[in-house]
């Protein structure tokens, strides 16, 4: 499988990646870049000094235009549980996510932003919804739930993210649903 990426750093890209830079919100690139792939998946996210509200959906917005534009619908997109109370565990429900909302509410009012426009996309979407992202190799599972949480476990790492991505596009049954997932 040939893979592309767009990444901040062209340095953090697996080896035999393509590398793209572009623009989120750049369309004709973004079409450039998916072109004939099989399917697309998007780690677009927030930094800690970024102080741009709306990238998420605003890079949703063009990424699914770029994908309808050259034929490409399948579509697996990270986003993230914080941003939504969906069967939580009891600490998550009342403790955890109620902080959460106060200390991250432009992100998570991006994300949710995110998700609508590709939930009212033609894709064959896939949203991943990572618990607390950490840094670290992954276990050689993950635990995940479909459309709920999945109870006291709070951490993921980016590794068990990509693992979880690439699986998730062969993964039909996936395929619209907010797929939680952890370690």
């Amino acid at each position: 499988m040939d893979v592309v990426s767009v990444v901040r750093d062209p340095s953090s890209a697996p080896e035999g990646t393509t590398v793209m830079q572009a623009d989120a919100r750049d369309r004709a690139a973004l079409a450039a870049g998916v072109k004939g792939a099989d399917a697309v998946v998007s780690c677009l996210g927030h930094v800690a000094d970024d102080r741009d509200p709306a990238v998420l959906r605003d890079g949703g917005t063009a990424l699914v235009a770029a994908m309808a534009q050259v034929g490409v619908s399948r579509l697996i997109a990270v986003s993230a549980a914080a941003a939504f109370v969906a069967g939580d565990d009891p600490l998550s429900r009342f403790v955890a996510k109620p902080i959460l909302a106060r200390v991250l509410r432009a992100n998570n009012e991006d994300t949710r932003a995110m998700e609508a426009v590709i939930r009212a996309s033609d894709t064959s979407w896939t949203l991943l919804r990572p618990l607390r992202l950490v840094a670290g190799d992954g276990k050689a599972g993950y635990r995940f739930n479909l459309d709920a949480s999945v109870w006291w476990h709070y951490n993921t790492t980016f590794d068990t993210v990509g693992r979880a991505a690439i699986d998730g596009i062969s993964k039909p049954g996936w395929a619209g649903h907010a797929v939680f997932i952890t370690e």
